[in-house]
């Protein structure tokens, strides 16, 4: 009993990462194997004006487009923009529409979708010229959601 139930777990788990795809080209048809990506659970609505999750094993595209209009700047920067430039941004983004809380989850949400990584902290430099309080946004973590 314990090997079926075993061997059913396996199949299982084979069959939610893998999936074949039988596509016509040409002649005939091919089978094609696609890794499927985890959902990412159901969005919430925050008091303060924010919604969450902005991270799951992917990006969070329900939070992607909620805040891309809020940041439009910072998420026109890609992978190897320098911290000088993501700054610019945000202060752009603060003045043309977000709030404090969605200017932190909007540089959140930018550095984890193009994996920034500064020796010095463009939040921290925006939270000092606009004196936000210290502390306003953490750098998010990379180490696994």
């Amino acid at each position: 009993m314990i090997r079926v139930l075993a061997l059913c777990a396996a199949t299982a788990a084979l069959t939610a990462s893998v999936t074949t795809i039988v596509k016509w080209h040409g002649s005939a048809f091919v089978a094609e194997a696609e890794t499927l990506v985890p959902s990412c659970p159901q969005p919430h609505y925050y008091a303060d004006g924010n919604v969450g999750p902005l991270f799951c094993m992917i990006d969070n595209p329900i939070a992607l487009r909620f805040y891309a209009p809020l940041g439009k700047r910072t998420f026109a920067l890609g992978p190897d923009a320098d911290p000088g430039q993501v700054y610019n941004a945000l202060i752009d983004d603060y003045k043309r529409h977000a709030t404090v809380p969605e200017l932190c989850a909007v540089y959140q949400l930018a550095a984890w979708k193009n994996h920034w990584h500064f020796g010095s902290s463009p939040a921290f430099a925006v939270g000092a010229r606009l004196n936000f309080p210290s502390g306003w946004c953490s750098e998010p973590r990379f180490d696994g959601i």
